[in-house]
Protein backbone atom coordinates (compact mmCIF):
# COMPACT_ATOMS: atom_id res chain seq x y z
CA UNK A 1 0.00 0.00 0.00
CA UNK A 2 2.94 2.65 1.22
CA UNK A 3 4.17 2.18 -2.55
CA UNK A 4 0.88 2.31 -4.46
CA UNK A 5 0.22 5.79 -2.24
CA UNK A 6 3.64 7.36 -2.66
CA UNK A 7 3.00 6.65 -6.45
CA UNK A 8 -0.02 8.64 -6.65
CA UNK A 9 0.77 11.59 -4.78
CA UNK A 10 3.92 12.09 -6.54
CA UNK A 11 1.72 11.77 -9.80
CA UNK A 12 -0.85 14.79 -8.58
CA UNK A 13 2.41 16.69 -7.46
CA UNK A 14 2.98 16.05 -3.81
CA UNK A 15 6.85 15.72 -2.53
CA UNK A 16 6.91 11.83 -1.09
CA UNK A 17 9.79 10.73 1.17
CA UNK A 18 9.35 6.86 1.70
CA UNK A 19 10.76 6.33 4.85
CA UNK A 20 12.16 2.70 6.15
CA UNK A 21 15.07 1.48 9.02
CA UNK A 22 18.00 1.33 5.93
CA UNK A 23 18.35 4.80 3.71
CA UNK A 24 19.67 2.77 1.36
CA UNK A 25 16.72 0.57 1.03
CA UNK A 26 14.03 3.50 1.10
CA UNK A 27 16.34 4.89 -1.87
CA UNK A 28 16.74 1.97 -3.56
CA UNK A 29 12.57 1.66 -3.75
CA UNK A 30 12.33 5.15 -4.29
CA UNK A 31 14.72 5.53 -7.28
CA UNK A 32 12.39 2.95 -8.77
CA UNK A 33 8.86 4.33 -7.95
CA UNK A 34 10.49 6.92 -9.62
CA UNK A 35 11.38 5.39 -12.75
CA UNK A 36 8.14 4.29 -13.34
CA UNK A 37 5.94 7.73 -13.53
CA UNK A 38 8.93 9.95 -14.15
CA UNK A 39 8.79 12.45 -11.55
CA UNK A 40 10.89 12.14 -8.13
CA UNK A 41 10.19 10.31 -4.77
CA UNK A 42 12.68 10.27 -2.34
CA UNK A 43 14.29 8.03 0.25
CA UNK A 44 15.13 7.98 3.91
CA UNK A 45 15.61 6.95 7.46
CA UNK A 46 11.86 6.63 9.00
CA UNK A 47 12.81 9.43 11.84
CA UNK A 48 14.50 11.58 8.84
CA UNK A 49 11.51 11.19 6.28
CA UNK A 50 9.30 12.12 9.45
CA UNK A 51 11.09 14.76 9.78
CA UNK A 52 10.47 16.47 7.16
CA UNK A 53 6.96 15.33 6.40
CA UNK A 54 4.24 17.53 7.14
CA UNK A 55 1.68 14.40 6.72
CA UNK A 56 2.98 10.73 7.76
CA UNK A 57 1.03 7.92 6.80
CA UNK A 58 1.72 4.37 8.71
CA UNK A 59 0.77 1.61 6.24
CA UNK A 60 3.06 -1.31 7.59
CA UNK A 61 1.57 -4.27 9.23
CA UNK A 62 0.10 -3.19 12.47
CA UNK A 63 2.00 -5.55 14.37
CA UNK A 64 4.82 -3.78 13.89
CA UNK A 65 4.36 -0.09 14.41
CA UNK A 66 5.01 0.49 17.81
CA UNK A 67 8.63 0.24 17.22
CA UNK A 68 8.08 2.42 14.25
CA UNK A 69 6.54 4.96 16.54
CA UNK A 70 9.60 4.63 19.01
CA UNK A 71 11.82 5.63 16.60
CA UNK A 72 10.09 8.50 14.81
CA UNK A 73 8.93 9.80 17.98
CA UNK A 74 11.82 12.73 18.28
CA UNK A 75 10.21 13.71 14.67
CA UNK A 76 6.75 14.38 15.61
CA UNK A 77 4.70 17.62 16.56
CA UNK A 78 1.80 18.94 16.89
CA UNK A 79 1.87 20.69 13.88
CA UNK A 80 1.64 17.47 12.14
CA UNK A 81 -0.88 14.85 11.01
CA UNK A 82 0.00 11.00 11.24
CA UNK A 83 -2.67 8.55 8.93
CA UNK A 84 -3.05 5.06 10.02
CA UNK A 85 -3.55 3.04 7.20
CA UNK A 86 -3.35 0.38 9.33
CA UNK A 87 -5.75 -3.09 9.92
CA UNK A 88 -5.06 -5.43 12.89
CA UNK A 89 -5.70 -8.84 10.60
CA UNK A 90 -4.87 -12.28 11.81
CA UNK A 91 -5.68 -15.84 10.10
CA UNK A 92 -7.28 -18.05 13.06
CA UNK A 93 -7.67 -21.81 11.98
CA UNK A 94 -7.76 -20.74 8.50
CA UNK A 95 -10.39 -17.80 8.44
CA UNK A 96 -9.04 -13.99 8.16
CA UNK A 97 -10.38 -11.73 10.84
CA UNK A 98 -9.64 -8.23 11.78
CA UNK A 99 -9.38 -8.18 15.71
CA UNK A 100 -9.90 -5.94 18.09
CA UNK A 101 -6.43 -4.52 19.72
CA UNK A 102 -6.68 -3.07 23.59
CA UNK A 103 -7.09 0.36 22.28
CA UNK A 104 -10.09 -0.47 20.03
CA UNK A 105 -8.88 0.09 16.67
CA UNK A 106 -5.23 0.07 15.06
CA UNK A 107 -5.41 4.04 14.76
CA UNK A 108 -6.80 4.64 18.67
CA UNK A 109 -3.37 2.49 19.08
CA UNK A 110 -1.51 4.91 17.11
CA UNK A 111 -3.09 8.00 19.18
CA UNK A 112 -2.51 6.23 22.18
CA UNK A 113 0.99 4.98 21.42
CA UNK A 114 2.11 9.08 20.21
CA UNK A 115 0.16 10.78 22.62
CA UNK A 116 -0.32 14.24 22.06
CA UNK A 117 3.01 14.44 20.06
CA UNK A 118 0.83 14.61 16.96
CA UNK A 119 -2.66 14.78 15.64
CA UNK A 120 -4.16 11.12 14.49
CA UNK A 121 -6.43 10.54 11.82
CA UNK A 122 -7.65 7.11 9.86
CA UNK A 123 -8.05 6.33 6.40
CA UNK A 124 -7.33 4.09 3.21
CA UNK A 125 -8.16 1.06 5.00
CA UNK A 126 -10.51 0.06 2.22
CA UNK A 127 -8.52 0.68 -1.03
CA UNK A 128 -6.74 -2.17 -1.90
CA UNK A 129 -2.97 -2.13 -2.50
CA UNK A 130 -3.04 -3.26 -5.66
CA UNK A 131 -5.07 -1.28 -7.18
CA UNK A 132 -3.15 1.65 -6.10
CA UNK A 133 0.00 0.52 -7.50
CA UNK A 134 -1.90 -0.17 -10.79
CA UNK A 135 -1.45 3.10 -11.81
CA UNK A 136 -3.07 3.33 -15.60
CA UNK A 137 -6.11 3.97 -13.66
CA UNK A 138 -8.14 5.46 -11.77
CA UNK A 139 -9.29 4.54 -8.09
CA UNK A 140 -12.78 3.57 -7.75
CA UNK A 141 -14.29 4.12 -4.42
CA UNK A 142 -15.06 6.26 -1.52
CA UNK A 143 -12.52 6.09 2.10
CA UNK A 144 -13.81 6.97 5.22
CA UNK A 145 -11.43 9.48 7.15
CA UNK A 146 -11.77 9.54 11.36
CA UNK A 147 -10.29 11.61 13.64
CA UNK A 148 -10.97 14.01 16.98
CA UNK A 149 -9.06 16.92 15.77
CA UNK A 150 -11.70 18.23 12.93
CA UNK A 151 -9.30 20.53 11.33
CA UNK A 152 -6.76 17.68 11.05
CA UNK A 153 -9.86 15.36 9.50
CA UNK A 154 -10.46 18.39 6.90
CA UNK A 155 -6.43 18.55 6.27
CA UNK A 156 -6.51 14.67 5.61
CA UNK A 157 -9.52 14.53 3.45
CA UNK A 158 -7.42 17.19 1.06
CA UNK A 159 -4.77 15.16 0.76
CA UNK A 160 -6.47 11.80 0.22
CA UNK A 161 -8.76 13.33 -2.43
CA UNK A 162 -5.47 14.37 -4.04
CA UNK A 163 -5.28 10.85 -5.12
CA UNK A 164 -7.91 10.87 -8.53
CA UNK A 165 -11.17 9.75 -8.49
CA UNK A 166 -10.76 8.78 -4.76
CA UNK A 167 -13.62 10.42 -2.31
CA UNK A 168 -12.83 11.01 0.98
CA UNK A 169 -16.35 10.98 3.67
CA UNK A 170 -15.64 12.63 7.34
CA UNK A 171 -16.01 9.86 9.37
CA UNK A 172 -15.95 12.18 12.84
CA UNK A 173 -14.11 10.91 15.96
CA UNK A 174 -10.75 8.55 15.75
CA UNK A 175 -13.27 5.68 17.52
CA UNK A 176 -15.14 5.47 14.08
CA UNK A 177 -12.23 3.59 12.62
CA UNK A 178 -13.17 0.46 14.95
CA UNK A 179 -16.70 0.23 12.51
CA UNK A 180 -14.42 0.80 9.60
CA UNK A 181 -11.35 -1.26 9.88
CA UNK A 182 -13.26 -4.83 9.91
CA UNK A 183 -14.74 -4.06 6.52
CA UNK A 184 -10.98 -4.32 5.09
CA UNK A 185 -11.37 -8.25 6.27
CA UNK A 186 -14.44 -8.60 4.34
CA UNK A 187 -13.32 -6.97 0.83
CA UNK A 188 -10.33 -9.28 1.10
CA UNK A 189 -12.55 -12.50 1.50
CA UNK A 190 -15.00 -10.89 -1.27
CA UNK A 191 -12.11 -10.45 -3.54
CA UNK A 192 -10.80 -14.03 -3.14
CA UNK A 193 -14.68 -15.40 -3.41
CA UNK A 194 -15.44 -13.87 -7.13
CA UNK A 195 -11.70 -13.37 -7.85
CA UNK A 196 -11.45 -10.57 -8.92
CA UNK A 197 -8.40 -7.61 -8.73
CA UNK A 198 -10.36 -5.96 -5.61
CA UNK A 199 -13.61 -4.70 -4.06
CA UNK A 200 -14.15 -1.67 -2.26
CA UNK A 201 -16.61 0.57 -1.12
CA UNK A 202 -19.34 3.56 -2.19
CA UNK A 203 -21.24 5.34 0.05
CA UNK A 204 -24.68 7.13 -2.12
CA UNK A 205 -27.06 9.51 -0.87
CA UNK A 206 -24.28 11.70 0.79
CA UNK A 207 -23.34 15.59 -0.82
CA UNK A 208 -20.21 16.23 -3.48
CA UNK A 209 -20.09 12.46 -4.72
CA UNK A 210 -17.71 12.16 -7.13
Amino acid sequence: MGQGLALRWAMAGEKVIIGSRSKEKAEKIAQELSLRIGKPILGDTNLEATRSADFIVMSVPFEGCEKILEEVAPALSMDKIMLSAMVPLKVTDGLLACYSPPAGSAAETVAKLVGNRVRVCSALQTIGAQELQRIDRPIEGDTVVCGDDAQARRQTISYVEKIANLRAIDGGRLCNSRLVEPVTALLIKLTGRYKVPAVGIKFIGLNGSK
